[in-house]
């Protein structure tokens, strides 16, 4: 969960604020490029506990600070992932959120290694005979680093490419789900029940609102189930405050609370719901329609559920253990070795070059851990690449009302 500093929010939204069409929170917390944050937003508090834990620590304002980065109905401010610009000086000039910032570390302490290596081979090996044990070890050693570079070369580049397959697998997934249920307003917009003036009739307008917060409740849901960042929203503290904030209604909380089901499946529960109030107002009239719109709707409905099950198949196969292992030791073994191996060509110069080594192949290799987790579930080089998924909700909210507010009035003509 989240621990906002509420003072730096202004009159972006209130405690007890509703959906706004204006206001961005995160817009001012991710102003400053120079922070080393995530790109989420400032002064977070993450937690990692269960629900079951969460039940009876989690607070109201770390809640508050959840619901505010779902509230709003527009994303603009805040980015999914952090910008890019292709050109050069602007690339040289970022280090806070870049593997370099992490990496830097790692660079330095293998060139004073490098250093150590530098200083204690001269005192070891004989110069005056071309016999010398050290010398000949140290040369017949690099031969062989220089197969495990080759090696390592090859097999890191092909695991940073699997590593960003996935990240993009579960961006393309989160787009998707996005989609589906912007299908689900187009097609209720079309096909609601109008008067004589082209005008939405009170039940065809209450039905495609109902659908439209359930839509919204579900998005909120599902990174509640993906993040820790939103876990707290599925604690009963976190369901009755979204119930003030009029994420959700009272009716809506007592259904959810009532369900003999685990907090995770909870999103299944709402596409049911939505369905079913397809299916009501089709009964009913409010919804005019043939088999066509039906199946068409139906099949959304299934395609939704099938790309967010999709979510968990692919984040719990991310990559096997003895994969990442294997690759984590051979990188190791690379760059420990790396001081021996090119002190007998470059002498002092390998300090430098075992610098350069380190910040390109545990540059790859952190940059292909932080790919394979892509929703930020893990405290491992923070704000680099994780997806940034609270802009995913509130592009999903301003899209569950998207169509039907497009739709609210036609030319008069039209219907005649």
């Amino acid at each position: 969960c989240i621990l906002q500093d509420r003072n730096k929010m202004g009159n972006k939204q209130s405690n007890n604020g509703e959906y706004g069409s204006i206001g961005d929170v995160e817009a001012n917390a991710v102003s400053s490029d120079s922070l080393s944050h995530r790109n989420i937003d400032k002064n977070v508090k993450i937690r990692n506990q269960s629900i079951s834990t969460l039940q009876s620590i989690v607070s109201l304002e770390e809640i508050d600070a959840a619901i505010d980065l779902i509230i709003p109905m527009s994303s603009a401010g805040a980015n999914v992932i952090r910008p890019y610009n292709p050109r050069r000086w602007w690339l040289w000039s970022k280090f806070h959120g870049t593997v370099l910032q992490y990496g830097l570390r790692y660079m330095i302490g293998y060139m004073l290694f490098a250093a150590v290596v530098c200083v204690v081979v001269p005192r070891l090996n004989n110069p005056d005979t071309d016999t010398d044990p050290v010398d000949n070890s140290l040369r017949a050693f690099g031969l062989v680093w220089k197969y495990i570079l080759t090696l390592t070369t090859f097999i890191l580049t092909f695991f940073l490419n699997q590593s960003y397959n996935l990240w993009r697998q579960v961006y393309n997934l989160s787009r998707s789900v996005q989609g589906r249920t912007n299908d689900f307003g187009l097609l209720l917009a079309t096909h609601a029940a109008r008067d004589e003036k082209g005008e939405y009739t009170p039940e065809a307008k209450k039905l495609v609102e109902d659908v439209a917060m359930a839509v919204r409740v579900f998005h909120a849901f599902v990174y509640a189930n993906k993040t820790r960042i939103y876990k707290c929203l599925h604690t009963d503290k976190g369901i009755a405050r979204m119930v003030e904030r009029k994420v959700m209604t009272q009716e809506m909380a007592d259904a959810l609370q009532m369900l003999d089901i685990s907090p995770a499946n909870r999103v299944y529960a709402l596409i049911e719901w939505i369905v079913i109030q397809f299916r009501v107002g089709l009964e009913q009239g409010t919804l005019k329609g043939g088999y066509g719109f039906e199946e068409k709707y139906l099949e959304k409905a299934l395609l939704l559920r099938s790309q967010y099950g999709t979510f968990g198949d692919v984040l719990d196969a991310r990559i096997p253990l003895a994969y990442g292992h294997f690759v984590q030791i051979m990188v190791d073994v690379l760059l420990f070795c790396a001081p021996f191996a090119c002190y007998t060509d470059m002498g002092y110069f390998s300090i430098a070059a075992v610098g350069i080594l380190t910040l390109f192949f545990n540059g790859l290799l952190d940059l292909a851990k932080v790919m394979l987790d892509p929703l930020d579930m893990e405290d491992y080089c923070d704000g680099v690449i994780d997806i940034n998924v609270g802009v995913f909700i509130r592009e999903s909210n301003s899209g569950s009302v998207r169509f039907y507010k497009g739709a609210e009035y036609l030319p008069s003509s039209w219907l005649k």
